[in-house]
């Protein structure tokens, strides 16, 4: 295993994984093969940047549904759903694709960072940088020590050796640091803009500065309670922190989406919308549901956490996140491996086959906020009014209407915050709320790393007491880079019994 030492670093040039196919990127290929390295960033980039979203969208958010107590499924019926997950039955194969998809999908992305075009490509290797560290930050997040200084490089370096994953981090945040000052500092007279090649910003700056900062703001709090035990990353942590009190960070109505021309074609519908919703062309038509949304509803306890009858507040984002299904007069919820059928997925997360694609929520950055805010990392703002501005953007995301929801919740423990004796529990249980459904791996993460929302369920159809900290290496790397991964020496406890070093609760 290797350590970063030097956090000015950064990864070198090439390409573990050099094609993607025209389908996945929604860009043509040359039809006479060339590589990619020969390709200038206005063609990688739409690929670059749409392809490991959907894993995002589709395979991580999956996850992390079923992780936590969001989504259930008919346990009981012919292939019934989830069972693997909600038997938490871990190995090396599962979820595996999301190891294997990001970890080559980075590659466009180090190819734009590394790549010396003789122009100035500064906007694009920068906003590559932050995102390229999004992606980064859950493959530690959720598998702990990951190759970093070694991926993506050619030649002798097919097997990969691991690095520590808090030095992971601090690289990771360093990234983030230069790739802002690469987009300030760069010459606005030569820099070539990246314009509509910008699948996600459309070439604006500005938002991808505020997005970087955002992932910082998010892995700082990650790992804020690990830095209190150590020296070194607790005066990191709170240089970076200090750096940021001054910083613009995502606001209300500024998501980061995503979307380089889906369609309601075959393979190039958005992802959500083509796991999760209908078959193309028969978008709406509740006799072509894919088999994903078939299957996929709430759980009892979400369902009753929302309406009302666990506190007391009736919250409109229900009919907005869930719809009833044939038969059904109201929304209903299932336990993780009961035998009802829960309602299917709602207007609020299926719009359309064009719809964009969420990469990270307003919503999402100002709970960050309100946390830091709450916690004193933070000096400017007002935690409270940012936590209640978090909750308006989720209302107004999903298309709800807020009514008087804050004034019902203010006073109600773990959704309100004069009401939450823990604020942070009030923060984590209304992110809950928010990214179900959006970003399903961020609420199992932010479980882990909190233990909010309390009082939730495991799966009836579990042995384990108590619910997995992080995924197996899969079995790739067993078969591709086995003297590397081997020292490791894992088995299904390892799932469950050890920690990602900022899990310190």
């Amino acid at each position: 295993m290797k350590h970063i030492y030097n956090i000015k670093y950064t990864l070198s040039l090439a390409l573990l994984f050099l094609t993607f196919s025209c389908s996945d990127v929604l860009v043509n290929e040359d039809p006479n093969g060339v590589v990619i390295n020969e390709l200038p960033p206005e063609v990688i980039l739409p690929g670059a940047l749409t392809v490991p979203s959907s894993t995002l969208m589709t395979t991580m958010n999956g996850l992390g549904n079923t992780m936590v107590a969001t989504w259930s499924g008919n346990a009981q019926q012919v292939q019934a759903p989830y069972f693997e997950e909600f038997q938490y039955q871990l190995t090396t194969d599962f979820y595996s694709g999301i190891w294997d998809n990001l970890m080559a999908r980075t590659g466009n992305l180090t190819q734009i960072i590394e790549n010396e075009y003789g122009d100035n490509y500064d906007y694009f290797k920068g906003a590559s940088k932050i995102y390229r560290a999004f992606y980064f930050q859950y493959l530690v997040d959720l598998y702990g020590d990951i190759p970093f200084t070694d991926i993506h490089q050619r030649g002798d370096l097919l097997f990969p050796e691991y690095d520590n994953q808090e030095d992971v981090y601090v690289a990771l945040i360093n990234d983030i640091n230069d790739a802002i000052a690469q987009i300030q500092n760069t010459d606005t007279n030569t820099a070539i803009g990246m314009g509509t090649n910008d699948v996600i910003m459309g070439g604006n700056m500005d938002m991808w500065i505020k997005f970087g900062n955002t992932v910082k703001l998010r892995m700082l709090l990650r790992i804020y309670d690990a830095a209190q035990s150590s020296s070194d990353l607790q005066s990191i942590v709170n240089s970076e922190l200090a750096s940021l009190n001054n910083a613009d960070f995502l606001g209300a109505g500024e998501n980061v989406t995503i979307n380089p021309g889906y369609s309601d074609e075959e393979d190039r519908m958005n992802p959500f919308a083509e796991v999760f919703g209908y078959d193309p062309g028969q978008f709406g038509n509740a006799s072509n549901q894919t088999f994903s949304n078939l299957r996929a509803g709430p759980t009892t306890f979400l369902v009753e956490f929302l309406n009302g009858t666990t506190n007391g507040v009736t919250d409109a984002r229900l009919q907005r996140l869930y719809a009833p299904r044939g038969g059904q007069t109201t929304i209903q919820g299932n336990t993780q491996g009961g035998g009802d059928q829960p309602s299917r997925i709602g207007p609020g997360l299926l719009i359309s086959p064009q719809q964009d694609g969420y990469i990270m929520t307003a919503s999402e950055s100002l709970f960050l906020q309100s946390e830091a805010v709450f916690k004193g990392l933070l000096s400017s703002g007002n935690a409270k009014n940012l936590f209640e501005s978090a909750i308006q953007s989720s209302f107004d995301r999903l298309g709800a209407s807020i009514g008087n929801y804050l004034n019902d919740a203010n006073n109600v423990n773990t959704i309100g915050w004069d009401g939450s004796a823990d604020k942070l529990e009030a923060i984590i249980t209304q992110k809950w709320i928010d990214l179900g459904g959006t970003n399903g791996v961020e609420t199992w993460i932010e479980f882990t790393r909190t233990g909010y929302p309390s009082n939730m369920p495991l799966p009836d159809i579990t042995n384990r007491p108590n619910r997995p900290l992080r995924l197996l290496y899969p079995t790739s790397e067993y078969t591709g880079n086995s003297a590397n991964v081997s020292i490791y020496n894992q088995t299904v406890d390892t799932a469950f019994d050890l920690p990602i070093f900022w899990d310190v609760n």
